[in-house]
């Protein structure tokens, strides 16, 4: 079918909606709307303009039958459909004379419920999918009074009867024009804001505003170009999917490329591979994307070699880095930069650079693909100076340029936060750099708001500035300033490595309040060079873009780093895939991702390697793999999993499973119960007895060595014993910090501890390890360790259920290293162990209560290293206790946070239930109670066991003695955070959780963090239904087992006495959070 290059006339004679639809369908009706790309080898299925208009009659006679013009009604609409049919629904609605709203399917309930009240909009449209969040909505606006009536979406075939010939022909009742032309000012639809600071804000867009939307430069220049817009990625409720995929083809009169539809089954999820082949399929002369597709692209060769024979690639939404677009333009692609907004529309120019210029052109030629032009002659900008030359960009209304929302406190006009900055040479080209409240946009989209975690790097003593960077990659990173005392050079690396070890605690720290994205790593972590001090202004702060334009080649040279090391660049392949060559390869390998030897027996993560490291090794092995000539090894780079290198933690160990992997890619993994049994077994051979057994006893005055005393149960048993009038002394042992005795502070100032109980003569804080010699002690400090400590509570143990057992080694040969020590000692002395439930994860519930008693079965340890490490840990001191050392095992349930601060961390699940029921719209329902224990409560009873002069029990479990009903505690949330949620039951709330799930985009999971933990809370729901399936009653909420707490209670008074949660709890938890930022309501 020919293309026709009639286009209706753009001098405002005609409305766009749906004046340019039926101009087109009667003066090329049978010139093509659209280009249908189906699935495989199929060609396009051309729709033309008559099909189009046609279809968007059915619409607004599917919507009202009699032909009666709806005069303004407002109607949203909530699917997730094809977008062919997307496209007819929103002119139909409009022909009809509804004012179609829209909205994005991954909305919550109350976001879509705030919208729908803002605009007093009483009708949806929608599908069965949504029927359950629908019956939410209309709910929630019943207690207001509010009726909202639902229309069902209709069918594909009912609108589109046929996309061939017989389609066009196909019998339709056109609908009546209405009595009353719109005016200008008439309301023609509703988009709404990306909600990444809040609700979304629905902004409605005058008849005017979307005229000039239609006749924006960039959709001139596609028009006069021939551009054949590939826009079957795009949303279409988006800004960027009514620009590309309504506009475009109706404004040019070429047509736009789209998935083939699929109805009755869902949409086609864009892929960066089925976007070039539909891209392909319907003859796409121009795409236009976000920039995370073109990052992807650009790594093919083959993909490259195509975008070459595009008219314009434009990307929006993002940046793109500097990198690769510079790589696609030398390749030979016309690359375009487009800046819009729903609030004021998308007006740079497209196809404004002189591409037959080099770069250093007076004019805009193709290299400066990332600088944008806008047109003087149809906007108004004030370009605000921010003082550092960089400018905001401000929209001011004129007659041609009317933005939708107006927010200037001195005129008329849109104040967008974004920051320009000009081109130093070529007048009129403007670069975005960022916003004002220097949110780092990264390469996916995702927003990093810097400031909190350089703050927390900055307070650390060695530092005097940190500058967050890392718009356009991939992953952040930081300049850091030492003070001048603490000056680093660039080329002395022994120093620069000694000191990102210093700092890296305080790196720690910022990483626990960010997202997962915007996490920091030792190796991207730029030092400053003290000839090259950061930029600051007359106040004192660091001038950011320029300190950016400072630092650019040691940013730039970072990412490259990292990128080379992401491949096996300078390290060949191995010769075979025997053990002896992978041995060798590996050393080689892992050399150069961690820049100095790896031993092949020791455990990676003791020699440097951190999970950035690890992910750069498993990707070498992987790539290695995939690119072997033998068939057995590329059939095993399936097999290599995420946690591959956390699996096999040794290098002689990795060799070995690779090995076996190429010979048969199937082959069955080590047992993990002979894994624990083996290990359990080293650690108890050749146990030494006691040279003083336990006699029962406990002096009038304990010395306390407690290992671990900065993390949330740590720290609480800390506060406890040196509040304890009894206790003498307390030594705390803890590894290297910068912070030195500022860690102590700064870990009770976050959980509320009172911090004068650090200030008594009694606390003795040691620096060393219990995985080492002597502990990592001075001779001096060991022998005063041993001539005086009394008891020993050993808290020190790393929480991560990624790593392997093999991994947490160490920390069960640090335990034997504490039973050696107290069989050694002049007196008796007590080992009080801190376990955890971990260690009973598999537990059988028909058996009853876990009882408080060592358990034997290696299998109901299995699932994590980390579990598995308490299990061994456990019966490693049963079986020293059968030689005559007391110890104590606090087999450790869910902690909460104290009615008294409420300090409960924010990425437990709980928290994140929480928020993430706020968006939601509901809380969900679990049968049963929670054992659920406060941690100051786990700290009395520490310290009761500590004071005790009794024989102590071998273990007890430290939970909360008296269940709280689940319902009880969801209703207190209700009443702390002010609000009626419903409480449903937990299949139906998981079930909401699955259908935002599915539609998810990654800015999702800082608005609903429970996408983080699906597979935890769908293991909470098969339990709990296993749990009422079989009737067991010896079940909390969530199917999980119950707990003896017998002789808890009976040697702990603290926990004998507790009381039950209550409302009081639940009240401080939310304060806390609300304290934190984690909760906005």
């Amino acid at each position: 079918m020919a293309i026709s290059h009639i286009a209706p006339p753009l001098d405002g004679s005609i409305r766009p909606l749906p004046g340019f639809i039926d101009f087109l369908a009667e003066h090329n009706p049978h010139g093509e709307w659209a280009r249908l790309a189906p699935e495989g080898d199929q060609p396009y299925i051309p729709v033309t303009h008559r099909q189009y208009a046609n279809a968007t009659h059915r619409i607004a006679r599917a919507f009202r039958p009699g032909g009666t013009h709806a005069h303004g009604e407002l109607i949203a609409i909530l699917i997730h459909t094809d977008a062919v049919l997307y496209l007819a629904l929103i002119p139909g609605l409009v022909r009809a004379g509804f004012i179609p709203f829209p909205m994005s399917p991954r909305n919550s309930v109350p976001a879509i419920v705030n919208m729908l009240r803002k605009t007093s909009c009483t009708r949806i449209i929608s599908q069965a999918a949504f029927a359950p969040i629908i019956a939410e909505v209309q709910a929630e606006l019943e207690k207001e009074g509010l009726n909202l009536a639902v229309d069902e979406l209709p069918a594909l075939q009912q609108i589109f009867p046929d996309f061939g010939p017989a389609g066009e022909a196909a019998e339709v009742e056109p609908f009546p024009a209405p009595a009353r032309a719109p005016t200008d000012e008439d309301i023609l639809l509703y988009l709404h804001s990306s909600g990444s600071t809040g609700f979304p804000k629905p902004i409605p867009q005058s008849q005017a505003a979307f005229f000039q939307w239609a006749t924006a430069p960039s959709l001139v220049a596609a028009r006069e170009h021939g551009v054949i817009w590939g826009s079957a990625p795009l949303p279409t409720f988006h800004t960027m999917g009514i620009y590309q995929q309504f506009l475009a083809p109706i404004v040019t009169g070429h047509p736009v490329g789209l998935y083939a539809p699929k109805a009755p089954a869902a949409p086609p999820v864009p892929t960066t591979q089925n976007v070039v082949d539909a891209c392909k399929k319907v003859g796409a002369t121009g795409v236009a994307v976000v920039p995370s597709f073109i990052e992807a692209w650009v790594q093919s060769d083959e993909v490259v070699e195509y975008l070459k024979t595009l008219k314009i690639l434009g990307f929006a939404g993002g940046p793109l880095s500097d990198k690769n677009g510079d790589k696609l333009v030398e390749a030979g692609v016309n690359l375009c930069s487009v800046y819009g907004g729903t609030e004021y529309g998308v007006y740079t120019r497209m196809f404004d650079a002189d591409t037959s210029l080099g770069p250093d052109a007076p004019v805009k030629t193709r290299w400066d693909w990332a600088w944008v032009q806008f047109p003087d002659d149809r906007l108004k900008i004030r370009w605000d100076p921010q003082g550092d030359g960089s400018y905001e960009l401000q929209f001011l209304t004129c007659k041609t340029h009317c933005p939708a929302v107006e927010n200037l406190p001195d005129a008329r006009g849109y104040s967008t936060s974004d920051l320009f900055i000009p081109h130093p040479t070529k007048k009129g080209l403007w670069k975005i750099v960022g916003r004002k409240d220097d949110v780092i946009v990264l390469g996916n989209g995702e927003k990093v708001v810097p400031i909190p975690q350089e703050g927390l790097i900055t307070a650390n003593r060695l530092v005097s500035a940190a500058v967050m960077f890392g718009r356009g990659r991939e992953q952040c990173g930081v300049l850091i300033e030492p003070r001048p005392e603490h000056a680093v050079q660039p080329n002395d690396q022994a120093a620069l490595v000694e000191f990102r070890n210093k700092i890296w605690p305080a790196v720690e720290e910022a990483n626990k309040i960010a997202p997962t994205f915007a996490r920091l790593f030792k190796e991207t972590i730029i030092v400053t060079d003290p000839a090259k001090p950061l930029p600051r202004a007359a106040k004192g702060t660091v001038i950011r873009p320029q300190a950016m334009k400072l630092y650019a080649e040691e940013i730039a040279n970072l990412y490259q780093v990292i990128e080379d090391s992401t491949d096996a660049k300078g390290v060949a392949p191995p010769p075979s895939w025997s053990a002896a060559d992978v041995q060798i390869w590996l050393e080689n390998v892992a050399q150069s991702v961690n820049g100095e030897a790896v031993s092949l027996v020791t455990d990676i993560f003791d020699q440097g390697f951190d999970s950035l490291r690890a992910t750069f090794l498993r990707n070498r092995i992987v790539g290695a793999l995939r690119a072997s000539s033998d068939a057995n090894a590329q059939k095993a780079s399936a097999h290599v999993s995420q946690n591959f290198v956390y699996e096999h933690p040794t290098l002689q160990e990795l060799a070995g499973v690779i090995t076996e992997l190429v010979k048969n890619p199937e082959h069955e993994k080590k047992d993990p119960v002979e894994e624990i049994r083996a290990m359990l077994a080293s650690y108890t051979d050749h146990l030494p007895t006691p040279a003083h057994p336990a006699d029962g006893t406990t002096p009038a005055s304990p010395v306390v060595l407690l290992t671990g005393s900065t993390g949330n149960v740590g720290s609480h048993i800390l506060a406890s014993l040196l509040a304890n009038k009894r206790i003498q002394r307390v030594y705390t042992l803890n590894r290297q910090s910068p912070y030195g005795s500022e860690r102590d502070v700064l870990a009770f100032t976050e959980r509320g501890l009172p911090r004068e109980l650090l200030a008594q003569g009694k606390l003795v804080r040691l620096t060393g390890d219990v995985t080492q010699d002597r502990f990592g002690l001075e001779p001096e400090q060991f022998e005063e360790v041993k001539d005086h400590v009394t008891h020993i509570v050993h808290n020190a143990w790393r929480v991560d259920f990624n790593l392997s057992l093999s991994t947490f080694e160490k920390y069960i040969s640090g335990t034997r290293r504490l039973v050696d020590l107290c069989c050694l000692l002049p007196r008796p002395v007590k080992l009080l162990f801190t376990s955890s439930v971990a260690a009973a994860l598999n537990w059988d519930v028909s058996r009853g209560p876990i009882p408080e008693e060592i358990l034997t079965n290696p299998e109901i340890a299995l699932g994590t290293g980390y579990g598995a490490s308490k299990f061994i840990t456990e019966n490693l001191l049963a079986k020293a206790a059968e030689n005559g050392l007391e110890s104590t095992i606090l087999r450790i349930g869910q902690t909460c946070g104290p009615k008294w601060t409420g300090a409960w961390g924010t990425t437990e699940w709980v928290p994140i239930l929480v928020k993430t029921s706020i968006v939601l719209g509901m809380l969900p329902d679990l049968q049963g109670g929670v054992s659920w224990i406060p941690m100051d409560a786990v700290a009395t009873a520490a310290t009761d066991f500590v004071l005790s002069s009794e024989r102590l029990p071998a273990l007890v479990n430290v939970v909360h003695p008296r269940l709280t009903p689940w319902r009880t505690i969801m209703d207190d949330v209700n009443t702390s955070l002010g609000l009626q949620l419903p409480l449903v039951p937990f299949d139906q709330w998981l079930g909401a959780l699955n259908v935002v799930a599915a539609r998810a985009a990654s800015e999702d999971t800082e608005r609903l963090p429970a996408l983080k933990i699906l597979p935890f809370l769908q293991g909470l729901a098969s339990a709990q239904a296993r749990a009422t399936d079989l009737k067991l009653s010896a079940v909390e909420a969530g199917g999980t087992p119950r707990f003896d707490t017998f002789k808890l209670q009976q040697f702990s008074p603290a926990v004998r006495e507790l009381e039950p949660l209550s409302a009081e709890h639940v009240a401080a938890w939310i304060g806390y959070w609300k304290k934190q930022g984690f909760l906005d309501v």
